[in-house]
């Protein structure tokens, strides 16, 4: 879960495929609910986005557990 892993300078990675105000929502989200503060926020590539869609948001950080 992202909160267990407290690891202050983390950063934190949002993709999404034409969605870039949802990704942006997810940011404010994670943001007010776990405090971190470095995102990287980038468009899906062509491969990605054509099997996932429009619309498409993932999230990517580093964990305590795999």
């Amino acid at each position: 879960k992202l909160g267990e892993y407290r690891d202050e300078k983390q950063t934190v990675f949002i993709s999404h495929a034409d969605a870039e105000e949802d990704a942006l929502f997810v940011k404010k989200m994670i943001e007010e609910r776990f405090g971190y503060e470095d995102f990287l926020i980038a468009p899906i590539g062509p491969t990605i986005g054509a099997h996932a869609g429009p619309g498409t948001i993932a999230l990517f950080f580093m964990g305590k557990e795999r």
